[in-house]
């Protein structure tokens, strides 16, 4: 009877062994890292569609398409001429208000000038200087710019078109690109944010380093797959987005 139930033991103790054996296996496996993504895209971490809050006829489109831009060069130009006039009338009110209350005010101190009388004038003199700042931000508004350096991609408007507040071009920033990597859900887990992963780019023959800003906390159940988007530096603009890349060890 004793061996027997020694027996059933030491059988018990192979089955335990086997099982940790077996939970080993993908632990092991995981050290190797994820299996290749299905799906290797770069892409650009930054595109913005500039437009215009108002609308207006466009009297100069100075750029062109593939165009290389710094931040603050004018896109656009629309016509300006009436918050011109605008400005250049309330600075001359402004200006001669200005005189008047100067000479008026010795007047003033000898009580020959009513204090209501400066009031108004001081008053006149300020809603002047609001029409001016008024215009002023009626001029820079005319004028469409980079709101940082990149490429255009699209433009949108023609000179002498009417515009209204919609997007007239499209600025795409190369500087930094996106990986954009695909998985497989067996590889979830595998990679971590704040991870760096190699990157190849076959079109130009570069290697890059990445580091890994997002991974999906979801799973696409219909294709059993979830992406990790890992950032690239690429100052040196040397990497055209749009190319297809793939992670290497």
């Amino acid at each position: 009877m004793r061996k027997s139930q020694n027996h059933t033991k030491e059988r018990r103790f192979g089955f335990v062994v086997a099982c940790l054996t077996l939970l080993a296996i993908p632990a092991v496996a995981d050290q190797h890292g994820p299996a290749a993504p299905l799906t290797c895209l770069l892409v650009p971490a930054r595109i913005s569609d500039v437009g215009s809050d108002r609308g207006g006829i466009v009297v100069d489109v100075p750029v062109k398409r593939a165009e290389y831009v710094e931040a603050g060069q004018l896109l656009v130009q629309l016509d300006d001429s009436i918050a011109n006039s605008d400005l250049e009338l309330a600075s001359i009110t402004s200006d001669s208000l200005g005189e008047r209350i100067g000479r008026a005010e010795s007047l003033e101190l000898g009580n020959m000038i009513s204090g209501d009388e400066m009031q108004a004038m001081r008053t006149d003199q300020a809603i002047a200087l609001a029409q001016a700042k008024r215009a002023q931000v009626q001029l820079d508004r005319s004028r469409v710019l980079a709101p940082f350096a990149g490429f255009i991609t699209q433009i949108d408007v023609e000179k002498g078109e009417l515009i209204s507040n919609l997007p007239v071009v499209r600025l795409v920033d190369m500087s930094t690109l996106n990986a954009e990597l695909v998985f497989t859900t067996e590889s979830y887990g595998a990679l971590s944010v704040g991870d760096t992963v190699q990157i190849a780019v076959d079109l130009v023959g570069e290697t890059v380093e990445a580091k890994v800003t997002v991974v999906d906390p979801f799973l696409d159940a219909s294709s059993d797959t979830f992406s990790i988007i890992a950032v690239i530096d690429n100052a040196d603009l040397s990497l055209p987005a749009g190319a297809s890349c793939r992670q290497v060890p």
